[in-house]
């Protein structure tokens, strides 16, 4: 049987390239925010907040059937609406949206749009908004 012998290793070249990468980052800028004070920066295309105009919906839920994962639901809100016969208007989950835009492009309408706003107000047990929270800003919602 043929032995074969490993090299010897020297526990100080690991050790020195971890020091190394941590030296090199030091005295580098950080990339992170302390987030409630300052805000993260955000390009001017990005769209998050899910808005909905009561007015112009016309209850024909294929912003419901396009959802990829099943976000949107259409309830039942009793409004003097006569675009909307059935009175249906989409119900809103951001605990699963991913925000595909997908109800947005599809929308015949235009009822339903994304805007800027990127924060929500709700805890981490409730992220379903409802039609008439839909039409509201997040500040009118906190209230």
């Amino acid at each position: 049987m043929i032995e074969v012998k490993e090299p010897k290793r020297i526990p100080l070249i690991g050790s020195l390239q971890g020091m190394y990468t941590v030296f090199k980052h030091l005295f580098k800028k950080p990339i992170t925010v302390q987030y409630p004070e300052e805000k993260a920066y955000t390009p001017a295309r990005f769209k998050f907040r899910i808005f909905l105009s009561m007015d112009d919906c016309v209850g024909c839920t294929l912003c419901e059937q396009v959802c990829p994962n099943l976000s949107i639901r259409m309830i039942v809100v009793e409004r003097n609406n006569p675009h909307n016969k059935r009175n249906l208007y989409p119900q809103v989950n951001f605990g699963t949206c991913t925000v595909c835009r997908n109800c947005e492009e599809i929308c015949p309408t235009e009822a339903i749009y994304l805007t800027h706003e990127l924060e929500t107000a709700r805890t981490r047990n409730n992220f379903f908004y409802s039609p008439e929270e839909l039409q509201k800003t997040e500040s009118e919602v906190k209230k």
